[in-house]
């Protein structure tokens, strides 16, 4: 076997041919073990595993560098080749859903559908580590600005790769729901268990901010929207004119909340109040046809809709969200205590954990005391910064020798 693995046979089909049978092995781990897939060790198993790789790549450069298959192991063609598989599997996870709910035929027992915790993902990225960690070690044997720069680009990337393969376990991402008026929170869980935290939400007051509602034409048959070119939902204004299927409706008043009483509405702060309008309709021929009000839904008042003909009627739609927030006041198991307010794509950050504003109670809207927070921590996130930083550095460097060989 030795003596056929010449030199000039160790190229790139021998790599890819090779290689091949990584994820293969993979793929028959996953079948035999009932297509359940792997999950990576958490802290500290993870970390001793990440440096197992390291003193395996250290021993191999010290003892076995000399020995032609180590050596190849180091070489363009099979950097080339692992790469490349390790690409297919990635663009496996970008094509296929990573849900279980698609785990089903041959998705399902080849585990395409959690890429992510396939042993032939574990066992292609691992050997990636190693190769990529021997190609470092041999350019390292001699310092030069160019292998320096090699260093930051290829370390840059080493890191990247550990830490997203085997930090992976140790990323925690939560629910809390909170209740204004309640105690501090200490209780939040995902799709598999509930976790007790060293950090706690007291929700002090739930706030949102919606936009007009939108009028809409309704199917009377259906109670579905009709939208097309000609009847496009848009925005409420008070004074505004609005045409559907050829008939004008002139909005004559607009309250933001409101409640009926009878058959009028009345300005009303207070839950369960729905946006109104009261509106004229008009017929082509520019006849008054209606003069009555319109509301949106809420849990205690139903849609009010004003009837057109008989087969079209106008409503208003339940208003959007256009921004929500939550004033809280955290706490941690050593006594720390912080007022904030966490606002929709504006995290906070508290003892190693970012605070999403998540969702609310839709069904009460602007009167939900229902505040539901995403809780996560990455501890290596650090570490992919560095790496990312390293990767970045290294670039910047090649794309100034690149513009000055130019000149």
């Amino acid at each position: 076997m030795t003596e056929e693995l010449s030199n000039k046979k160790l190229g790139y089909k021998q790599a890819f041919l090779f290689l091949a049978i990584l994820p293969l092995i993979g793929f028959v781990i996953e079948l035999l073990t009932g297509s359940k897939g792997f999950k990576i060790p958490k802290s500290p198993v993870n970390i001793y595993i990440l440096l197992a790789i390291i003193l395996c790549v250290i021993y191999t450069h010290l003892f076995l560098s000399k020995h032609r298959i180590f050596k190849w192991f180091s070489s363009v063609p099979i950097a080339v080749a692992v790469i490349s598989y390790t690409t297919i599997l990635v663009l496996f996870m970008a094509l296929i859903p990573q849900n279980e709910a698609f785990n089903k035929g041959i998705v399902g027992k080849f585990g395409l559908s959690h890429i992510s915790k396939n042993p032939a993902f574990l066992i292609t990225s691992i050997f990636l580590l190693y190769s990529l960690g021997l190609v470092i070690l041999r350019r390292l044997n001699k310092f030069t600005l160019k292998n320096a720069v090699f260093f930051l680009n290829h370390f840059g990337l080493w890191i990247v790769v550990a830490v997203a393969g085997f930090g992976s376990s140790d990323l925690m991402r939560l629910k809390m729901e909170t209740w204004e008026n309640s105690q501090p929170q200490w209780i939040a869980y995902d799709n598999e268990k509930m976790y007790e935290l060293p950090i706690a939400i007291e929700l002090i007051d739930f706030q949102i901010e919606e936009f007009n509602p939108e009028i809409a034409l309704v199917d009377n048959l259906t109670g579905s929207v009709i939208i097309d070119d000609k009847n496009k939902i848009q925005m409420i204004e008070k004074g505004k004119n609005y045409y559907l299927n050829d008939i004008k409706i002139e909005v004559v008043e607009f309250y933001e909340q409101a409640m009926r009483i009878d058959t009028n509405y009345y300005e009303f702060y207070e839950a369960g109040a729905a946006p109104a309008a009261k509106i004229k309709v008009y017929d082509k021929n520019n006849n008054l046809i209606a003069n009555e009000w319109i509301s949106s839904e809420t849990i205690m008042q139903s849609t009010n809709l004003v009837k057109l003909d008989e087969k079209y009627s106008v409503g208003l739609l339940p208003p959007s969200p256009e921004k929500y927030s939550s004033k809280v006041t955290l706490f941690d198991s050593d006594g720390t205590k912080i007022d904030t307010t966490i606002e929709v794509n504006k995290p906070f950050k508290f003892k190693g954990w970012k605070i999403y504003q998540l969702s609310y109670d839709e069904q009460m809207g602007r009167w939900s005391e229902l505040s539901v927070f995403e809780l996560v921590r990455d501890p290596w996130i650090s570490v992919v910064y560095v790496g990312i930083f390293m990767l970045l550095a290294g670039s910047v460097y090649l794309f100034w020798i690149g513009k000055k060989t130019q000149k």
